[in-house]
């Protein structure tokens, strides 16, 4: 696991790196005194699985609202909020979108810390499990579902379109389907879409993000406009 612990006081951001250590939890640690180093880091391509945040900042932006920033450069990093205000911050934590984890005060307890840290290892287990991994010409590659925006088959390959690249498998799209989410949806005979990704559906097309158009056959339409609607509604 690697972990950011930052804070704008020495002494504070010793002493969580110190507790954080003292609590027997196998990790990389990299502390930040100035805020500015992490996002180089993390612009950088620097994946920190969690930052342990501290809530209270000298000048006018606090901690929440660099956690904020730091979701949108990365939005898998989790963030852990450590203050010596909890009650001052309790409910201020959940106005921004954050990858929220853990909220700790201080002085920090090892036994909520450890918890907290179990907690953020277990999730990031069961994130690597539900990968979908392929093999093409030799080499293996293990793609998060979320990444994924649709997977187009021609012949006997696969494409797997993420979010920033493409894949190549030998494999069918219904079985490719069998091993991703439930909001994974056959639009074509060729076509398996994220729903996640679904912009706008059309009688012979859905609109992806990015302007993406895939085809949608008249056999599948009305399964897919219900799976998409019951989708939406679950997770309004």
């Amino acid at each position: 696991m690697n972990f950011a612990i930052c804070d704008d006081q020495q002494d504070a951001l010793e002493h969580t790196v110190k507790q954080v250590g003292s609590v027997g939890f196998q990790s990389e640690v990299t502390s930040f005194l100035d805020i500015s180093d992490l996002f180089i880091k993390i612009k950088d391509g620097v994946f920190f699985d969690a930052v342990l945040m501290d809530i209270e900042w000298d000048g006018e932006q606090k901690g929440i609202d660099f956690a904020m920033e730091i979701f949108k450069l990365s939005p898998k990093t989790k963030i852990v909020f450590v203050t010596g205000y909890p009650e001052r911050y309790s409910q201020q934590i959940f106005l921004k979108n954050t990858n929220l984890r853990g909220f700790i005060s201080k002085p920090i307890e090892s036994g909520v810390l450890l918890k907290t840290l179990e907690k953020i290892k277990d999730e990031a287990i069961q994130e690597e499990n539900r990968k979908l991994v392929l093999k093409f010409s030799g080499s293996v590659v293990a793609i998060d579902p979320d990444d994924i925006i649709y997977i187009e088959s021609r012949r006997n390959t696969a494409t797997v379109h993420t979010t920033n690249t493409q894949h190549l498998c030998y494999e069918k799209l219904d079985d490719l389907g069998k091993r991703l989410p439930g909001h994974f949806i056959l639009t074509h005979k060729s076509f398996l879409v994220n729903m996640e990704r679904v912009w706008r559906i059309e009688r012979e097309r859905v609109i992806l993000e990015m302007g993406m158009e895939i085809p949608i056959s008249k056999s599948r339409y009305n399964e897919l406009y219900d799976s998409y609607f019951r989708y939406i509604g679950s997770n309004i």
